[in-house]
């Protein structure tokens, strides 16, 4: 199939447009149906996150710490910097002893709108912990004390805690992904370039493993979507519009990965000029398209396929729609 046209309609005329590929592999069949060329390359960026936080499940640190799923949960998410995930964050931190100071990741404005006027009205400026990132971040901090490795370089590539994490990641590829090109992503950590179709293989293995560290992950995801993101989120509303049937995860630069446990299919797509905002149409197209929607379930998904637009004056003036291909 060609790569999905989103564009962005006003008054019946085509302002911009966006391109999408994207891959679904089976498990089953070991068949995959691609949008555009599935050999397309792009940095994993946050989308990675689930495969980042499994040694941490591995080791059982955050258990041990009396910490619970949300925790887990957190540390996959890039999460928008409302109150729980902050309190959250800082739970972790204060069960290791330390402070916001430890964390790598820059301050940046919350992504939920609520909590950054909130900053405002009290005067204050982002911290690290409002970083979306921070709840990855703290949950590798914890495994990072828990081992005895370094703390104050445990994002640089050369640390034990980015061996254990490469280690974990060539298993799940099947080859070593040292051979990938690297390099560092928003928050500071190391993040792999690899195909779509790598990407979509790995999350069709990791959604369907029957290992006890990573059913922990898939279900603190899929109980917990709004910590892994936001309420507004397209991750968070996936996951909630299956009934935790599908996982899905965001990345940076128009990176969205996509899982189903039960139906045994992963998915990758890309928006080729890294916008997010085609993301929704191009991931409820595509996963309709190839039915892998249940009934009702685009249907909650309907302000996510054909996004308005609006103006200042809170008039919508224009959508997001996917371009009809003819195949």
């Amino acid at each position: 199939m060609n790569l999905i046209r989103v564009d962005l309609d006003r008054a019946g005329t085509p302002e911009s447009t966006h391109l999408v590929a994207g891959v679904v592999h089976e498990i089953a069949s070991g068949g995959s149906r691609s949008f555009g060329d599935s050999r397309l390359t792009a940095f994993w960026r946050s989308s990675m996150k689930p495969f980042q936080a499994l040694p941490v499940a591995r080791s059982g640190v955050l258990e041990r710490l009396g910490l619970g799923t949300e925790a887990l949960a957190l540390a996959c998410a890039s999460h928008h910097g409302m109150r729980r995930h902050v309190e959250i964050a800082r739970s972790v931190l204060g069960a290791l002893g330390l402070d916001e100071a430890a964390l790598v990741c820059g301050p940046h404005r919350p992504f939920d709108p609520d909590a950054a006027s909130r900053l405002d009205r009290a005067g204050r400026l982002p911290d690290r912990i409002h970083n979306n990132c921070s709840g990855q971040h703290v949950a590798l901090l914890a495994l990072a004390v828990a081992n005895g490795w370094p703390v104050e370089s445990y994002h640089e590539p050369d640390q034990p805690l980015q061996h254990a994490i490469r280690r974990e990641l060539s298993a799940w590829l099947g080859a070593d992904c040292e051979r990938l090109p690297w390099s560092i992503d928003g928050c500071g950590l190391p993040t792999p370039a690899l195909s779509l179709s790598e990407m979509a293989r790995a999350y069709a293995a990791f959604a369907t493993s029957r290992e006890s560290p990573v059913r922990a992950v898939v279900r603190a995801m899929t109980t917990h979507p709004t910590l892994v993101s936001g309420p507004t989120a397209l991750s968070a509303n996936v996951m909630q519009a299956t009934s935790g049937r599908v996982l899905a995860k965001e990345g940076a630069e128009g990176v969205f990965c996509l899982a189903s446990p039960a139906s045994g299919w992963g998915a990758a797509f890309k928006v080729l000029d890294g916008a997010t905002r085609p993301l929704g149409p191009a991931v409820v197209h595509a996963l309709s398209t190839l039915v892998l929607l249940e009934p009702g379930e685009a249907e909650r998904l309907r302000a996510f396929a054909r996004p308005s637009i609006s103006n200042t004056r809170g008039e919508e003036v224009a959508a997001l729609v996917v371009e009809d291909d003819g195949e």
